[in-house]
């Protein structure tokens, strides 16, 4: 066997898109002490010191698949949005700080921190000074008074420290502490339904505001890490109630897309109402490259949550039709292989052929192949497009 071509046997080989690294992944990274940015697989087993980091973050947060959750409300900000929305805390105006065990005691932080602009040298000062990467810093929504921010940065070492520093960037801020999360939180919006459509799960917070998150079906790996999609990389979509009875509401998309999704969903939502406030790159080091689109729209909230879902099937989101969720088989042969995709009893087997190692895959165990020419199927499928896999060894 051709040494250059790995055998896959208890990996599946993920289905990825083609991304361009934003230009934010030119910033450098500042290690925490402790520092192993080696590839890690999800899932070790491992688990997170939760009630220090709660104690340290100054609140409660939530354990989702292995992944713990802080969320700190700006309740301080008295924000109007675009269309004259109001915006509560839980809906458009938090940080969100997600930890997820890498083994050997460590952990990757991957955060979105909200600020005004008077705060924004403080809180950047505070993220480089505290040994944590930044990754981007921009708006969601244009139009908002008073205009917010947000921050995107990064850290892996011991959970413990990662949470010193990430709370010493709080305090940066005017951001209240402590804070105590609803106990019971209720909603008027038919929040099941809205996941049923959507294709995820739902979470209700203050203010009733309701949080529908749907994750991508591929892989992705930051900073050497690969992540669960409960780590900051999912769909996420807002449902804020714009009245008592909740048949009114705003919702707020916030797509992840990989490149070769970001027209083909934009003009889709544009098509379906949706205003587009944003498109950027929130992580650096990040394989494939999310881009990220915070979009909002008024309405009947199944109206809308079924026009999100339109634009959902556009990306390589879970419960999208006709979209591969897997890939199994053996490479054993230079050139032209075969391999069969499977998804709820269909399958489509393809024809590979490999490509060469871009020089940032140098030395690293990623590889890429294409496929473009469907052999056989089970059933009709979607025309073939042309996507890229990786196999990690």
């Amino acid at each position: 066997m051709n040494p250059e071509l790995p055998k896959v046997t208890r990996r599946e080989i993920l289905l990825t898109g083609v991304g361009v690294v934003g230009t934010m992944a030119a910033l450098g990274s500042v290690p925490l002490p402790a520092l192993a940015q080696t590839s890690t697989q999800p899932g070790s087993g491992d688990t997170l010191p939760q009630q220090q980091i709660e104690s340290i973050m100054q609140t409660t947060g939530t354990l989702t698949n292995g992944v713990l959750i802080i969320e700190l409300e700006r309740s301080d900000l008295k924000v109007t949005g675009p269309q004259g929305i109001p915006f509560k805390p839980a809906f458009e105006l938090k940080h969100e700080f997600h930890f997820q065990p890498t083994g050997a005691g460590q952990a990757i932080l991957n955060a979105e921190f909200t600020f005004i602009q008077s705060e924004m040298t403080a809180v950047l000062d505070a993220i480089l000074g505290n040994g944590l990467t930044i990754m981007a810093q921009h708006q969601h929504f244009i139009g908002e008074n008073p205009q917010t921010w947000h921050h995107h940065f990064r850290g892996i070492g011991d959970p413990v420290q990662l949470a010193q520093a990430a709370i010493a960037v709080v305090k940066a801020s005017g951001t209240p502490l402590p804070q105590s999360q609803p106990s019971n939180p209720t909603t008027p919006l038919p929040k099941d339904r809205l996941a049923a459509i959507l294709g995820g799960s739902a979470q209700v917070g203050s203010d009733g505001v309701v949080t529908v998150s749907v994750p991508r079906t591929d892989s992705i790996v930051l900073a050497g890490v690969t992540l669960k999609p409960d780590a900051g990389v999912s769909h996420t979509i807002a449902f804020q109630p714009l009245d008592s009875s909740g048949q009114t509401v705003a919702c707020a998309p916030d797509y992840a897309f990989i490149a070769a999704e970001i027209n083909p969903a934009l003009r889709t939502a544009r098509a379906l109402g949706f205003e587009v406030h944003c498109l950027y790159n929130q992580e650096t080091a990040e394989v494939p490259q999310l881009y990220f689109s915070h979009q909002i729209a008024q309405g009947d909230p199944i109206d809308l949550a079924q026009r999100v879902r339109q634009v959902l099937n556009t990306t390589n989101a879970a419960n999208t039709p006709g979209m591969p969720m897997s890939v199994s088989g053996v490479i054993s042969s230079v050139g032209a292989t075969t391999l069969t995709i499977g998804k709820t009893g269909a399958t489509t087997t393809l024809r590979l052929s490999p490509t060469r190692n871009t020089p940032s895959e140098a030395g690293s165990s990623h590889r890429r192949w294409w496929y473009s020419t469907p052999v056989s199927r089970s059933r009709p499928t979607p025309r073939s497009r042309r996507t890229a896999l990786s196999s990690l060894s």
